[in-house]
């Protein structure tokens, strides 16, 4: 395979007062949070061992909808129970000594980042109406973080890897197949509402499906 996941995200309230609850009251710990100077959004992520969740919201609408940030369509996906967009992205991260993007790509340069980074998005995820997929900055799985940022990688909880995705989505998106045939994500017929399951899997081999974008364990 040259694609791993690295991470995905769901567009959530501010600050996702009710998502992060649902998610302590799984048993899962927050191992850091940021806000994106320029691109109009702040976060909080949590780690497993090969992948992280990133649970992202809107700061500043102005600044999402500006020209540096406008192709991401992040402004609309922010604002997705308005206008039925997308509120998920997912994020592959290439193995080391890998170069070659699994999908054709564009380079997006936030202001968050330094001059000379930019990060790879795939050509055709400006249509809200798809999930935003890019290449992670990120070289290394959560398992390789400095000691101070894994935050113990949800072990307490008794989480070990996410293990797989299940995206509701409607069909005729290539980039999106492209990552379902590399085995990134599995897609699944689209509903009235977007829906997005992430397979955790726990320290007892057993799996918990948590659904985005309530951040809810499926019984």
């Amino acid at each position: 395979m040259t694609a791993v996941l690295d991470h995905i995200f769901v567009f959530v309230p501010p600050d996702a007062p009710n998502e992060r609850q649902h998610l302590a009251n799984l048993g899962l710990t927050e191992t850091y949070q940021r806000a994106h100077p320029g691109q109009g959004t702040a976060n909080v992520c949590y780690a497993f061992e090969n992948a992280f969740l990133e649970l992202l919201w809107l700061t500043d609408p102005q600044e999402a909808a500006s020209a540096p940030i406008a192709r991401t369509a992040l402004a609309q996906r922010g604002q997705w129970r308005r206008n039925n967009a997308s509120p998920f992205g997912i994020a592959w991260r290439l193995p080391p000594g890998h170069h070659t993007q699994p999908v054709p790509t564009w380079h997006y340069r936030p202001p968050y980042l330094p001059g000379d980074m930019s990060i790879h998005m795939a050509i055709g995820s400006q249509d809200p109406q798809h999930p935003l997929l890019f290449a992670s900055p990120g070289k290394n799985a959560p398992s390789q973080w400095p000691a101070q940022r894994q935050q113990n990688l949800q072990r307490s909880g008794g989480f070990t890897r996410i293990k797989g995705l299940t995206l509701h989505n409607s069909p005729g998106f290539e980039p999106l197949d492209a990552l379902a045939t590399l085995g990134l994500v599995r897609l699944a017929p689209a509903q009235p509402q977007p829906k997005l399951v992430v397979h955790l899997g726990r320290t007892d081999g057993t799996v918990v499906d948590l659904e985005l974008p309530s951040c809810t364990a499926l019984a």
